[in-house]
């Protein structure tokens, strides 16, 4: 008998899920991990699992070392005991996580309340268990505060004080130039020659403001009204002061 007869019988949970039908008769996939968010296919025999058997089947023995959550639609984390029974389709479930750390730390990631068993836990799950891409950051919420960024590929103590919640936004973009050689940083994608010569500290008010020409292209004056776009397909912006009867 070949691999592909043997898993003949079996119904992905997660795509029943999806295409919102019933489980197939037979046998049922779902999504099983421990101890993190590496999850591997599991096999369980039954469509109205006891939290045990989802436990042994994942390898989460003995059953008494370990808590079993399954991660709802919403991206919620839900104690599931070892005799509770567990509705695969009905609950609309397919994800399970068992810890074997103690105590279990409780924080909200955007608006689902989820579980972890270590004392650190990765920006790379929280970015992972959040479902966002690479335009966005995680930052741990800081009530009357500047919201912190979790740094890419960093750990979060989650011992540590007023660790309750975690939110998802987009990265804040930052654009680069130069003005006489010096770099300067910006959140606007476009700046208008005043506002640049206002980032320049004691800009002599004689000189005007030129841009680098690119390739072949002169140097021409940038006047204060006139904006300049910083968006890196056009490469670093570079900029000189240049007394006013002096250019050209």
């Amino acid at each position: 008998m070949t691999p592909t007869e043997i898993l003949i019988d079996v119904d992905d949970v997660s795509d029943a899920i999806l295409e919102g039908r019933a489980l197939r008769p037979g046998r049922y996939r779902v999504s099983f991990a421990i101890d993190g968010i590496d999850f591997a296919p599991t096999i369980l025999d039954d469509p109205v699992p006891l939290g045990r058997q989802i436990q042994k089947a994942g390898g989460a023995t003995p059953i008494d070392n370990f808590a079993l959550f399954t991660i709802t639609s919403e991206g919620d984390f839900e104690d599931v005991r070892p005799d509770e029974e567990v509705d695969l389709h009905g609950r609309g479930v397919h994800r399970f996580i068992a810890f074997s750390g103690d105590p279990l730390y409780r924080v909200k990631l955007n608006d689902s309340r989820i579980v972890w068993g270590m004392t650190l836990i990765p920006e790379t799950v929280l970015r992972s268990l959040a479902g966002i891409g690479e335009e966005e950051a995680v930052f741990l919420e800081v009530r009357g505060g500047t919201d912190r960024l979790i740094p890419p590929g960093s750990d979060v103590d989650l011992t540590g004080e007023g660790v309750e919640r975690f939110i998802t936004a987009p990265h804040k973009q930052t654009y680069r130039f130069f003005v006489n050689g010096k770099p300067y940083e910006t959140d606007k994608k476009k700046l208008t020659g005043a506002q640049i010569k206002a980032m320049v500290p004691d800009w002599d008010p004689t000189h005007d403001l030129a841009l680098e020409g690119e390739g072949d292209d002169p140097d021409r004056i940038i006047a204060d009204d006139e904006t300049i776009s910083l968006d890196p397909k056009h490469g670093i912006r570079r900029f000189s002061s240049v007394p006013k009867a002096n250019f050209g």
